[in-house]
């Protein structure tokens, strides 16, 4: 439908998720605009979280929109939210289990931010078998428009397979696919610190989780980089002693 002007008002709760197809929508958060265009979600994070605008959403010229739902476009939402990180932290917005800061290992972050997910796209990926094979093959056999799904999965699997050393491929696994479908780094370095917690044994995989952690932090520019370098040259001579 084409629309102009305000679409949604200042205080009120959106029920409907609506696709721009064509125009500019601008959104207001904390005194700071934010222009949406073609593909975008307008007021996707009040709509999924179900909470009232801090402004009125405008369309400031001329716009079509249509409805759509969650579960038709799964994987472009996903990526609207983690684009929507940088601004919401540029806005300030609390959004407590949507924002998922980078992981600690003594934080459930991560598993707060999937399972919340998972809830708002309903989807699931049923119950992880009692067979630990069974387990591993219904993991392996999930395609990447249900790597969410698969993530879950895996951190259920580490959970409750500890000793079984085939959870720490599956996290590098999972890590790689999450960084490269969903260019979403905190998620991936999330899995790759997993590595760390629960295989720290398994030299071959803990050098490439940290080697892959260092690759991260450096195009992130963050100098913590320097630290997983470090530790990456240690395990680089430990590797030979034991060869």
């Amino acid at each position: 439908m084409k629309v102009e002007g305000v679409i949604f008002r200042k205080g009120e709760v959106p029920k409907t998720l609506f696709k721009i197809i064509s125009g500019t929508i601008r959104e207001t958060r904390h005194d700071t605009y934010h222009d949406l265009t073609k593909g975008d979600y307008v007021a996707l994070v009040e709509y999924l979280l179900q909470i009232p605008l801090e402004d009125d959403v405008i369309a400031l010229e001329e716009s079509e929109i249509v409805e759509t739902n969650l579960e038709n476009e799964y994987e472009r939402i996903i990526r609207s939210i983690i684009a929507l990180r940088k601004i919401i932290y540029e806005t300030s917005i609390d959004l407590e289990n949507l924002v998922l800061d980078d992981f600690n290992f003594e934080t459930e972050n991560m598993d707060e931010y999937l399972n919340q997910i998972e809830a708002l796209l309903t989807l699931s990926g049923g119950e992880l078998p009692e067979d630990k094979d069974e387990a591993v093959e219904l993991i392996e056999s999930l395609e990447d428009d249900k790597l969410l799904t698969k993530v879950n999965l895996v951190k259920k699997f580490v959970e409750r397979f500890p000793e079984e050393q085939i959870g720490g491929k599956l996290l590098i696994e999972t890590a790689a696919k999450v960084y490269i479908v969903l260019n979403d780094r905190y998620v991936a370095k999330a899995l790759l610190k997993k590595v760390l917690l629960y295989y720290s044994h398994l030299l071959d995989y803990s050098y490439e989780a940290i080697k892959t952690l260092e690759s991260i932090y450096r195009e992130e520019g963050n100098i913590i980089y320097r630290r997983y370098a470090k530790m990456a040259r240690v395990l680089e001579v430990m590797l030979r002693g034991n060869s």
